[in-house]
């Protein structure tokens, strides 16, 4: 099955929860984890095709170089471009695209282009975020999404 991931997702799948850190919300972010982890390994088993835009690449390691340092954010770079099938470059085309899909669904600049990139690879999109996840069920039924928090991973096999 071919797989859009979103950023916040991956960012969990790299990201181990620490009690200190999260206190009242360990719980709830060590499941988030645990699903993200999953999705992402099951990825590497070639169980899922993952297919992301650039915007994606160029975000998860930022955000794991603040919680974990360069080296850190380096090797994530390297291990998600070593297990994605396909990544969507901005270039001309793929903006338009978005652009225009993007004015349909009412979502914002990096939303619109892993939306974008899921629709134009007719694949699956995962994301935690309610917002984005709603805006996608609501304008694009045809599309596949799901919203991690609330997903069971055996829909997915």
């Amino acid at each position: 099955m071919k797989v859009t991931i979103d950023s916040d997702v991956l960012a969990y799948a790299f990201i181990e929860p620490s009690k200190n850190l999260y206190k009242d919300k360990y719980e709830e972010f060590k499941t988030l984890h645990i699903k993200a982890d999953n999705l992402f390994k099951d990825v590497i088993l070639g169980k899922h095709e993952l297919i992301i835009p650039s915007t994606v690449l160029i975000e998860v390691p930022i955000v794991i170089s603040r919680a974990a340092g360069t080296k850190a954010a380096k090797a994530v770079y390297e291990n998600i471009i070593k297990h994605t099938a396909e990544i969507l470059y901005l270039n001309e085309r793929f903006t338009s695209y978005c652009m225009e899909n993007g004015i349909k669904t009412h979502l914002s600049g990096f939303d619109t282009v892993v939306f974008a990139c899921a629709l134009q690879a007719n694949s699956t999109l995962i994301t935690n975020d309610r917002r984005f996840f709603r805006n996608v069920e609501e304008y694009h039924p045809e599309l596949k999404v799901y919203f991690l928090r609330e997903m069971d991973m055996n829909e997915l096999r």
